[in-house]
This record gives structure tokens, sequence and C-alpha cells, in this order.
């Protein structure tokens, strides 16, 4: 399984972005491996025109969809407080974002570098 975060998701859909990316997001999703959770859904859907969030859902109504329980939540602060201490802060929505993925063992689709900078402490698989 393959947890696409919101910033793969912004380069698939923006007519000018990132090749490399939409190639992997498509591929991820050809192989029946795409998976979303609730935070990415509204992170890409709450924001999007309404030209397009329709799109969005549909698509996104394909695809696996991770749990986000208590776990994920405990893990994404152990995130925030083991970075916080050597000085490094993330926003807490990739903490989340990344404590999914760790939780579910998959591996984690991004163009973000706070997901570098958690994968430096975490064993998050990075795509």
């Amino acid at each position: 399984m393959i947890l696409i975060d919101s910033s793969a998701w912004i380069e698939y859909y923006k007519p000018s972005g990132d090749a490399r990316v939409k190639k992997a997001v498509y591929r991820v999703i050809q192989e029946d491996e795409a998976a979303i959770n609730g935070l990415i859904l509204v992170e890409i859907a709450g924001y999007a025109r309404d030209s397009v969030r329709s799109l969005i859902l549909s698509d996104f109504g394909a695809f696996h969809s991770l749990p986000l329980s208590d776990s994920v939540f405990l893990k994404a602060a152990d995130i925030c407080g083991t970075l916080r201490e050597q000085g490094v802060t993330v926003p807490a929505t990739d903490a989340i974002i990344a404590a999914c993925a760790l939780e579910s063992n998959a591996s984690l689709l991004h163009r973000d570098s706070h997901f570098e900078q958690i994968a430096r402490h975490y064993p998050l698989q990075l795509i």
C-alpha cells in the first residue's frame, strides 16, 4: 500500500504539475496500491475549486482508505515531540500523515521536505 500525500496529489491534479510525480501517482493508481486518509481528503477536496471537487471525491472513492485511529495520533504526538527535542518542528498534519503510513505499514509518496526530516528519525518508507 502507498499512502499518497497531499503534496503529490497537488502535482497530479495541477496541469503544470511535476511530470515525475504525476507518473509516480499514476503508476500507484494503476497498480491498485493508492491509499488516502481523511486528512488528505480534506486537504485536497476541501480546498479544491467547485468545478473539480466532485472529480476528486469520485477519484478518492476508488482508493484504499487508511484509518486515523488513536494509535496514529499517539504516534504523531511522539513524532512531533521527538523531532522538537532535536530542534525540528514539523506541521501536525504532516506528523499525522507520517504516523498513518507507519501504523499501516505503507510507503509514503510525497513532495514535502518535512517527511524527509521525519524519516531521519523514524522508519518511514518514502517515495
